[in-house]
């Protein structure tokens, strides 16, 4: 099936990484591609992105739960590897993922790639989407992170067993997601570069004040008096993401905005509800 509407956008970037892509409306509709596509049992990490769960019960797969997706013995089954991983932020480095993929090839599985949030920590690198585009794996991509797009699903998927393209729905994007592909494009990156880098800024900036060392664009922290926190949140009109159904009962999740929205909450939470 063809779609002629963004038909010469897809073909433009499939030029700029040397390999076909597939515009769809996010990862979340890459996913149910990829279960449509495969009948193969799914492998995730325990504490994974719900999604991955969800979609794949909807489609009757048998689920693996394992402790760290680098170690497994299962074969003919998809794989999924979170980088940076949602909710807890571990980074995992080219040759960590170069390996991953090498080792579940060999165990005749598929190996799938969600790089929803990788942009936020390569983004100096032009080239990144074609540099970390592995041969034999799926790769899920989304800028509706990095281009703040709740409410626009929009990214693309690169599928090195041609199979998932066959499922797509027709008009997934529509022409407000087309519209940004062509600014998007226009643009050569000068938002993202600009944005990414004061978001970078305040990463480095908060993980000074807390003592930590994270890479991501979002801080997973344990806090005590969950209850009373999400109170005082609450009256000060501040949120943040619950952890409790990634399996993370005293966890929580924020993302990085900011300067002074960050030191609000900063304070709130070095005051009263940090261990």
């Amino acid at each position: 099936m063809r779609y002629i509407y963004f038909e010469d956008i897809e073909n433009s970037l499939s030029m700029k990484l040397n390999q076909k892509i597939n515009l769809c409306a996010g990862t979340t509709e890459s996913l149910y591609l990829l279960n449509m596509a495969f009948e193969n049992d799914i492998v995730i990490e325990k504490s994974s992105y719900g999604e991955y769960e969800r979609t794949a019960r909807l489609f009757n797969k048998k689920i693996h739960y394992v402790d760290s997706i680098f170690e497994h013995d299962f074969k003919n089954c998809i794989v999924i590897l979170n980088n940076p991983k949602n909710p807890n932020g571990n980074f995992y480095k080219y040759d960590e993922v170069d390996f991953f993929v090498k080792k579940n090839l060999n165990n005749n599985n598929i190996p799938v790639l969600d790089d929803a949030f990788l942009e936020f920590i390569l983004f100096e690198n032009n080239d990144w989407e074609k540099k970390w585009a592995f041969d034999g794996a799926i790769h899920l991509r989304t800028y509706t992170k990095s281009y703040s797009l709740p409410g626009i699903r929009l990214g693309y998927f690169i599928d090195n067993y041609n199979k998932m393209e066959r499922y797509k729905m027709p008009w997934s994007i529509g022409s407000i997601g087309k519209l940004f592909l062509i600014k998007m494009i226009e643009d050569k990156r000068k938002f993202i570069i600009r944005s990414m880098q004061t978001i970078e800024n305040e990463r480095k900036r908060i993980n000074s004040i807390l003592n930590l060392k994270n890479k991501s664009p979002f801080f997973f922290i344990e806090i005590k008096d969950k209850g009373n926190l999400f109170k005082s949140l609450e009256i000060e009109k501040m949120m943040v993401r619950d952890c409790t159904s990634f399996g993370y009962e005293n966890f929580i999740r924020f993302g990085i905005r900011t300067k002074n929205e960050n030191d609000k909450l900063l304070a709130t939470l070095l005051h009263h509800y940090l261990p």
